[in-house]
C-alpha cells in the first residue's frame, strides 16, 4: 500500500499530519457513511426502533433511548456527509472522479490527464478538513 502524500507546492493548504490523514479516512469512509444513513433511515420510518423503557417511579427520561440514539447518530452522519461532498463541489467535475478515485481506491489516474488532479486532491482535502471542523 502506498503512502499518502500532500502537495507541499501551496503551503496555504499544507495540512497537519494528523489533520491530513484524518480528512483521508473520512473520505474513505463515506459510502459506508451513506448506506448507514440509508440503514437508519429505514429503521426509523419503519419503526423497527424498540420503544424506550417507561418508569413511573424515577424522574425524567428512561436511560435507554434507542429511537434518540438512531436519530442523533443518523444526524451525525449527515453531517459528515454533507461536509464530504460540499468539498468535493468545489473541485472541477472533470477532477472528482481522479481524486476520489486516488483516495479511496488509493490508485493514481492514468490516461491523458494532467497532474493537476493531485493539486485537486490537496484542495479537496484541505475543504474536508475545514468543513469537518478539524482546523
Amino acid at each position: 500500500m502506498a503512502r499518502e502524500w500532500q502537495q507541499t507546492r501551496f503551503p496555504e493548504f499544507v495540512l497537519p499530519d494528523a489533520v491530513y490523514y484524518q480528512s483521508v479516512w473520512a473520505v474513505r469512509d463515506l459510502y459506508r457513511m451513506k448506506n448507514r444513513i440509508i440503514e437508519l433511515d429505514e429503521e426509523i420510518s419503519s419503526g423497527k426502533c424498540p420503544p424506550g423503557v417507561v418508569s413511573d417511579v424515577t424522574k425524567g427520561y428512561p436511560f435507554h433511548k434507542p429511537t434518540e440514539k438512531a436519530a442523533v447518530e443518523k444526524m451525525l452522519l449527515e453531517n459528515r456527509v454533507d461536509a464530504i461532498d460540499g468539498a468535493l463541489r468545489t473541485v472541477p467535475e472533470i477532477y472528482r472522479s481522479p481524486v476520489m478515485e486516488s483516495i479511496i481506491n488509493r490508485k493514481n489516474p492514468t490516461g491523458s490527464l494532467s497532474k493537476i488532479w493531485k493539486i485537486w486532491k490537496q484542495r479537496f482535502l484541505f475543504n474536508v478538513a475545514k468543513n469537518l471542523s478539524l482546523i
